[in-house]
């Protein structure tokens, strides 16, 4: 259970030159450039990323180990109407309005998903929040969110914002959305309109999906002929992508709404049974399970790829985050299930792919590779100059310096991986490295937070991995044409920086369509 601390929210001394903070309150240790709390199994390697020297970094370590220091789990929190804590960035969020629940994250969406878990409330419209200030002493999987600055009675929302999430595709995906109401949505059964969705999935939107290793007709034949028969979420699962791929073809704004919302339709109808089933995965239905994470994540980046289009909706950095978030899990998945895949599943990674996965979310070197390969030498050259460049223009704090550093060359090894790929084996290389890039403990255990409070340097790498390697995959694939731009876009809003802006289009010669 978290503990409650009261304030004064004084330090009690500074170590290093003010670089590491001590908060005797809470039993954490600072750190004033990153901005978060340091686990005590960390400083060692926390100060060596700092360049600082052996000698040095010793008599720091004698000095934190005099201090009364705990680990993540047992570190109380201040109060929710408490000031902020100094040191720590403020996010704007969630916190739960349940009675003695003082749940707090980032989204409405993981306020869903809380209300479902815990208090029992599967629909969205019916759940209580108010909106919040929030920080978080540590981050990657050890992050807790607690509020501060909260009024002494403060208002409570019903999710009124949820209906909106329920029209929205992106609150159906396999990985976010399990807390949202499906109740609410009626599914349609399966009639003459699915016929047609069927008819255009066959013939249009399954050529599109092929990674490689499938037969040339494996998703117009064996999916919809075979698995989908057995399985009603995988055939739910085909036609909403179905519709969704509808939507993004027609010009016509009433008949896009009119698929759009089919697409959501079929979505609730797949998610109901695609949940049971990954519950219990069996060699019967995994490679089903498989097939329908995927076609759910298709149809939600499309409908974001359809309302990105619209100059009115405004999306944040935390949107992107839960695509990446959903990418990573539908990969997770796919590994998870490799034990119990038939033998002749197409899914069934081959030594050499799962080999290259591996490689690549394993990367975790301080010097860039010193041959290049197959990569041309103008990529190669960005890769090198990266992390000098950011430095150049001031978006590289010497305190973030040695992780970016470690992220550019893990995203060079990602970049290496595709280009030294054979021709016919492109398919799987894009997804290997995108999806490896990802699962790599650097990315997502501290990549990604800096993303969320949009560390510049950050933002820059990120937009980096979007166009070197997202890029590639939207000349296969077209339901991802603009999903590079689209990523790129949003981090270059979210860095609120000139010299962020111009340093990514100069680089990559963006023009200002972004």
């Amino acid at each position: 259970m978290t503990r409650t601390v009261k304030p004064p929210l004084k330090s009690s001394s500074s170590i290093l030159g003010g670089l590491l903070i001590h908060l005797p309150d809470y039993g954490v240790v600072i750190c004033k450039g990153c901005r978060f709390a340091i686990q005590p199994t960390a400083f060692s390697s926390h100060l060596q990323n700092h360049h600082i020297l052996r000698s040095e970094r010793r008599s720091i370590l004698n000095q934190l180990d005099t201090l009364r220091l705990l680990q993540p789990d047992r570190v109380g929190v201040p109060t929710s109407d408490s000031p902020r804590v100094s040191g720590l960035p403020v996010l704007s969020g969630c916190r739960c309005a349940a009675s003695k629940c003082k749940y707090a994250c980032t989204s409405v969406k993981r306020m869903c998903q809380h209300w479902s878990d815990v208090h029992d409330e599967p629909n969205s419209k019916l759940i209580k929040y108010r909106e919040a200030k929030l920080q978080t002493f540590f981050r990657g999987n050890k992050i807790r969110y607690f509020e501060v600055e909260g009024p002494k009675e403060p208002q409570c929302y019903e999710q009124k914002e949820s209906q909106s999430a329920i029209d929205d595709a992106s609150s159906l995906s396999p990985g976010d959305a399990a807390g949202e109401s499906l109740r609410a949505i009626q599914v349609p059964p399966i009639d003459t309109q699915s016929l047609l969705y069927m008819h255009h999935f066959t013939s249009h939107s399954s050529r599109l999906l092929n990674r490689g290793n499938e037969s040339s007709d494996y998703w117009s034949d064996t999916v919809v002929n075979s698995d989908a028969q057995k399985h009603p979420f995988l055939m739910y699962s085909i036609l909403c992508t179905s519709a969704a791929d509808k939507a993004r073809k027609t010009i016509d704004s009433k008949e896009r709404h009119k698929h759009l919302q089919a697409s959501i339709s079929y979505c609730a109808g797949a998610i109901s049974g695609y949940r049971a089933a990954v519950a219990r995965p069996t060699r019967d239905n995994s490679t089903a399970l498989i097939v329908s994470s995927r076609l759910l994540g298709q149809q939600e980046v499309t409908h974001d790829l359809i309302k990105s289009q619209d100059t009115d909706h405004h999306f944040t950095i935390e949107d992107v985050i839960e695509h990446l978030v959903l990418l990573r899990g539908c990969t997770d998945l796919m590994i998870q299930l490799q034990p119990v895949l038939p033998p002749n599943s197409p899914f069934r990674l081959p030594r050499e792919t799962r080999l290259g996965l591996m490689r690549i979310e394993e990367n975790d070197n301080t010097d860039m590779p010193s041959d290049p390969g197959c990569v041309p030498a103008d990529i190669w050259l960005i890769l090198e100059i990266l992390a000098p460049k950011m430095e150049a223009a001031g978006l590289l704090p010497e305190c973030e310096a040695p992780l970016i550093k470690r992220v550019i060359n893990a995203l060079a090894c990602a970049v290496s991986h595709v280009y030294d790929a054979k021709e016919d084996e492109f398919g799987w290389a894009g997804w290997n490295a995108v999806e490896g890039w990802l699962r790599s403990p650097l990315v997502s255990e501290e990549l990604i937070p800096a993303l969320r409070t949009a560390r510049p340097a950050a933002l820059v790498v990120f937009a980096s991995w979007a166009i070197l390697l997202l890029r590639r995959l939207e000349r296969v694939y077209d339901w991802m044409t603009g999903l590079s731009e689209w990523f790129v876009r949003v981090a270059i809003t979210a860095g609120q920086s000139t010299q962020l802006n111009h340093l990514v289009r100069d680089l990559y010669d963006i023009e200002c369509t972004l």
